[in-house]
């Protein structure tokens, strides 16, 4: 039987029954409408490489479904391109099994290639990756490896165990190992001249500074002045950016987001970069000092494997949880000039919490 929804493409205003449909999908949770369209125009109407490709299922006037990519200017090997990121996937619970995902991707991604945008990157979800990966033509990069920094063992369980006395067991036992392991923090070096200070915006020393950093990886999102001032400007999102300067040029910086999970206070590295080793240390050194005193009780990191970043992070005393994964990083590619053997490898990759679409 053909399903009695159409598929078209997203019309100005249509974002008020895209916002039914975030409730009807995620009915547990609570929507304050002015600040849901606050972060809807922050992330699809102001992204500064352009308005992205929303395609939609709708069943007599009512968005039963969403298919949504936005352009990312990014850099892959020696070329800068404009690839896409897929992001708020959603079906109506009573239009699923109808083969919606599949077709509004399609039509999506045709959209995005008439525009010259052939690859595609996502973090998809326990739930929807079998259908990205078996319906849709993607393949894996890695999981994200996650790193923390406790600083109060017990409330750090919270994050992955609710049941009180496994907590007091786990924090214990496991706060021993560790600390014996892991505690020994190595000093930030001291670099003459060098300055870390907390900034509201990035300036246009950062177009300056991307040139410096862009062959750290092969692939990465680009991460100008304009990128970085969107990027986080994220509507109601509680960010602290420092930035690395010397001599008056930006040397590195790094974007350290809070909130509170399961009662844990949590901060999480979003995006750390710098021109040296020695300059990410002490970028790191500064948000453990931020987190601190600001009385958190872990610091989170999470990323595809960069074993210099891993070393980093354990000189400030991180260490890695290998049972534990942040999840998928996935990617569709139908280029016909960038091969899949290139892109599949992941030490091609920086890839870190703010190349998502988390705030």
């Amino acid at each position: 039987m053909e399903p009695k929804w159409i598929m078209r493409a997203y019309r100005d205003g249509d974002e008020e029954g895209i916002l039914e449909l975030w409730k009807a999908v995620y009915s547990d949770m609570q929507f304050d409408r002015e600040k849901w369209l606050r972060w809807w125009r922050w992330m699809y109407k102001d992204n500064p490489a352009g308005n992205g490709w929303i395609w939609l299922a709708e069943d007599e006037g009512k968005i039963v479904g969403q298919y949504a990519v936005i352009p990312i200017i990014m850099k892959v090997g020696a070329k800068i391109i404009v690839a896409a990121q897929s992001l708020d996937t959603m079906t109506h619970p009573d239009y699923r099994r109808q083969k919606m995902f599949e077709m509004l991707a399609q039509k999506a991604y045709q959209d995005a290639a008439a525009n010259g945008v052939f690859i595609i990157y996502g973090f998809p979800n326990q739930f929807s990756h079998p259908g990205f990966i078996n319906k849709l033509g993607w393949f894996d990069i890695s999981a994200t490896k996650v790193m923390l920094k406790p600083f109060n063992w017990r409330n750090a369980v919270k994050l992955k165990v609710e049941n009180r006395f496994m907590q007091i067991v786990l924090a214990a036992g496991v706060g021993l190992v560790f600390n014996e392991l892991f505690w020994r923090i190595q000093k930030a070096p001291v670099i003459e001249g060098l300055t870390i200070t907390q900034i509201t915006s990035f300036d246009e020393r950062f177009d300056e500074f991307w040139p410096r950093i862009c062959d750290q990886s092969q692939i990465m999102v680009m991460r100008n002045r304009d990128y970085l001032n969107w990027r986080y400007s994220t509507p109601d999102a509680n960010y602290s950016v420092f930035a690395a300067e010397k001599d008056n040029q930006i040397c590195g910086y790094l974007v350290l987001h809070y909130r509170i999970q399961n009662s844990v206070k949590r901060s999480t590295i979003f995006d750390v970069i710098a021109t040296s080793e020695e300059i990410m240390h002490c970028l790191i050194s500064k948000a453990m000092e931020e987190s601190r005193q600001r009385g958190m009780d872990v610091v989170v990191y999470s990323s595809i494997t960069n074993k210099t970043y891993q070393r980093i992070l354990k000189r400030n005393g991180f260490m890695p949880l290998p049972f534990i994964n942040g999840g998928y990083f996935s990617i569709y590619s139908s280029s016909p000039a960038i091969s899949k053997e290139f892109l599949s490898n992941p030490q091609n990759w920086l890839v870190q919490t703010g190349d998502s679409d988390a705030v």
